[in-house]
């Protein structure tokens, strides 16, 4: 085991350690594991950072050090976030090489020692508004609340009220439970599971690993709920490996109805659980397949309106030279329905009105598979809720993205639209560095951000104020994936609605 820190440098808006690893005469490339403070196993020991792959492109010198003949990739270039050097600024740098294979230790890197982990350095904020009205409160800790170890809160939160008045606080995994109370900043997590992955390995029946993330009460006894299939080839014997992989992904859309209140949902038996999905049969090592719904259901008017989102597929398609055509080319698109109670009357947009009709690939032929996808409609992409602001007529889509994009750094955004067609460019709310710099020390993640708002006078919180409830995830990535806490943090959005005109048109009023 061999390798070499070159150094940390500061590049763009964050630090990096640069340099290489490799176990001498074997071409794949090697994990490394970054300590602070000493070594692995020394006296003291140090303390265990983080992990990552040596499997960066590398010159020739490097490969006559590593002794391959043929050329690897052996250089890393690994991000230290700001939030990791809070704990560990000005501690000793340490990497060890992780061997892959033989009696080989897993060596320390030369250069360990030699460099500290510098103090974090924010990027200067980009204009952001007055956001934020009250601190985050912890609506569900799972070191305090999880009935077991994979009862976490997995989705965007969701709230309706039963026929009692009860309110049900849901973020689903694949095994439901929901909290309860008279409001929501009294509701407590019960035990009682309110959904059971049944873990069908039949493809066709849909009613594999289940999460039910939208929600819509008809009556308060009766309660929909859309439901994300993923189906886990690797383990119903489909894929080679056995271990979790986006490989052997194959995600559809499924219906579930509870009719005593959303205290137990029941699925329909197949094929009548069918919701929506790509016109296409799952396809092993050809993942990740599919669609999913990730926000809840508003009603405006005599509609009920989401959105479905896929990816492009199939893997590494696109119009490049040398890249095979996408058959889903991808991103996210309004759907909606006149009946709730009717899974297959959801339709699709299709540039000029709700036309697009999904279809079950395992119920026969389908002649014409372009015909039933749903085309991308633009600045939608990442939304887990939508809500609707009576006051200004717009439907609300909230957003989270961890990586930059186009429209600015990673963060909290809304996009408004009039009509659920023709959607706003996404506004900046809050950055992520602004949400990280207010946490205690650790290495945190962010997902799954909804709004519900106490004021709401709807049975579904569809609807909002200007001061509605901010949900998300908060995950500790260093004892991950299990330890989580579902926030809430009261916000104002009264800036939003003063970047868009009033609609001039009837409320919810939709293109044909």
């Amino acid at each position: 085991m061999t390798g070499v820190i070159d150094g940390v440098a500061f590049e763009g808006d964050q630090y990096y350690v640069h340099g290489w690893a490799c176990q001498e005469g074997i071409r794949g490339p090697i994990s490394i594991n970054l300590y602070a403070g000493g070594p692995a196993g020394g006296k003291p020991p140090g303390v265990y950072v983080m992990a990552d792959t040596a499997n960066l492109d590398n010159e020739p010198a490097v490969d006559r050090e590593c002794h391959d003949a043929s050329g690897g990739k052996h250089r890393f270039r690994t991000a230290l976030p700001n939030q990791l050097l809070r704990s560990f600024q000005n501690k000793k740098l340490f990497i060890h090489g992780i061997a892959l294979a033989g009696n080989v230790d897993n060596s320390l890197l030369a250069g360990s020692g030699r460099f500290a982990y510098p103090s974090p350095k924010w990027p200067p904020d980009p204009p952001t508004p007055s956001f934020l009205d009250g601190p985050a409160v912890a609506a569900f800790d799972t070191r305090k609340d999880s009935c077991e170890q994979i009862d976490i809160p997995d989705a965007a939160a969701r709230a309706f009220r039963d026929y009692k008045g009860t309110i049900h606080l849901i973020a689903s995994h694949y095994v439901t439970r929901a909290g309860l109370g008279p409001t929501l900043e009294t509701v407590k997590h019960n035990c009682q599971v309110v959904y059971q992955t049944p873990h069908d390995g039949n493809i066709a029946d849909f009613n594999d690993y289940t999460w039910l993330n939208s929600f819509y009460s008809v009556d308060g006894k009766r309660i929909v709920a859309l439901g994300h299939m993923e189906y886990h080839g690797w383990e119903h014997g489909q894929c080679a490996g056995k271990t979790d992989t986006i490989n052997c992904w194959y995600n559809v859309q499924t219906y579930n109805l509870s009719e005593d209140g959303g205290y137990h949902f029941a699925r329909p038996k197949p094929p009548a659980n069918y919701f929506l999905s790509l016109p296409y049969k799952y396809q092993v090592n050809q993942g990740p397949e599919g669609v999913s719904v990730d926000a809840n259901i508003v009603k405006v008017g005599d509609w009920y309106y989401t959105a479905m989102s896929g990816w492009p597929w199939p893997p590494n398609c696109g119009n490049g030279k040398g890249l095979r055509p996408c058959l889903n080319p991808g991103g996210t698109c309004p759907i909606r329905t006149a009946n709730i109670l009717d899974a297959s009357s959801w339709r699709g947009w299709d540039g000029k009105g709700f036309n697009v009709v999904f279809t079950d690939p395992y119920r026969g032929p389908i002649t014409n598979p372009a015909s039933h996808l749903c085309p991308q409609a633009p600045n939608i992409e990442f939304l887990t809720g939508f809500n609707y602001y009576a006051a200004a007529h717009l439907f609300i889509g909230t957003q989270f993205t961890p990586v930059e994009t186009a429209y600015g750094p990673p963060g909290v955004y809304f996009t408004t639209s009039p009509d659920f067609v023709h959607w706003s460019k996404p506004a900046l709310a809050l950055t992520m560095n602004q949400m990280l710099r207010r946490e205690p020390e650790g290495n945190w993640s962010y997902a799954y951000f909804s709004l519900i708002d106490p004021k709401s006078t709807d049975a579904n919180f569809m609807t909002i104020t200007d001061t509605p409830y901010l949900y998300y995830v908060r995950s500790d990535v260093n004892h991950g994936p299990y330890q989580r806490v579902l926030f809430r943090q009261k916000i104002k959005l009264n800036w939003l609605a003063a970047l868009h005109p009033k609609s001039a048109g009837k409320p919810g009023l939709s293109p044909k």
